[in-house]
């Protein structure tokens, strides 16, 4: 079960790049992902907005490949640096984390990866913590940091790793939570970052989460039963686009993938986002 409201995990009540950031002199958060999985497939939808103290952009590219089988993505406070350093970024530490899982003895190579990235970027996070601790604590939200996702087919397996990054108070550190998302026959969905809208379409509890329930119902006839998981998770990032309280925090093109054991099956993607498997051979870590 995932442990914290950062990823929460729901039911589908309804039947139905390398893209690291470039750092530029500011900090960079703000995102709604949602996550459908199932032994057989995983679908993925992101928005595009990242935040920063100037304003913000429409054009991150949140959804990164690791392999022709797997991606990253997340969700939180994903690049902090003042102009001159830095001091972290989520999407480096990913590819450099999955390169080194390659090179190890372990055939797990993705479960590997999530364990080397919590460790890397809890490291990167601390050492931020003590050379620019002000700057730091700004990027933490209810002692949320950062939650990574790495997700994709291994050995024809279907795996799912959430590993959040949180501030501890009481010791002033950052520190890892891992958790192993469980496979079923049917998808069940999670969204991390802004999900409230999400959650509440899901519960349909409310008049709004009931109207767009029955809008997707009759929605989802037009399109082809193969694709209708991956437009699913569209439609919920849409939503929070359009109906979150908070909607200056996300927002721009909506970026969605389809992982089987077959490989990768981008729906959509960005122009500049490089939606094939062309990892970067020069990103750097924030690691001393």
């Amino acid at each position: 079960m995932i442990r914290h409201a950062t990823f929460v995990l729901l039911s589908l009540f309804l039947t139905p790049c390398l893209a690291a950031p470039q750092s530029d002199s500011e900090s960079r958060k703000g995102t709604v992902v949602v996550i459908g999985h199932s032994k057989r497939k995983i679908v993925v939808a992101a928005d595009s907005r990242a935040v920063a103290i100037s304003g913000f952009s429409d054009s991150m590219c949140k959804i990164m490949e690791l392999s022709k089988h797997s991606v990253f993505t997340g969700a939180g406070s994903a690049v902090h640096g003042d102009g001159k350093t830095v001091y972290w970024n989520a999407y480096v530490e990913a590819v450099l984390a999955f390169k080194e899982a390659q090179g190890s003895d372990d055939p797990d190579v993705l479960r590997t990866a999530a364990t080397n990235w919590g460790n890397r970027f809890t490291t990167v996070v601390n050492q931020a913590l003590k050379v620019d601790p002000t700057g730091s604590l700004q990027l933490v939200h209810e002692n949320r940091v950062f939650n990574g996702s790495f997700l994709g087919f291994e050995n024809g397996v279907a795996e799912t790793y959430q590993v959040e990054i949180i501030f501890d108070p009481l010791t002033g550190q950052a520190k890892k939570l891992v958790d192993v998302g469980r496979q079923e026959a049917t998808l069940l969905f999670g969204a991390a970052g802004r999900n409230e809208v999400v959650v509440e379409v899901f519960q349909g509890r409310s008049d709004f989460g009931k109207s767009e329930q029955r809008k997707w119902g009759m929605f989802v006839q037009g399109i082809p039963p193969k694709d209708r998981d991956v437009y699913w998770a569209m439609r919920l990032v849409e939503l929070t686009m359009a109906y979150h309280p908070n909607k200056s925090e996300v927002g721009g093109p909506i970026d969605a993938v389809e992982i089987t054991a077959q490989g990768i099956r981008w729906i959509q993607c960005k122009p500049q986002c490089p939606c094939q498997n062309a990892p970067a051979n020069s990103v750097k870590s924030s690691l001393n």
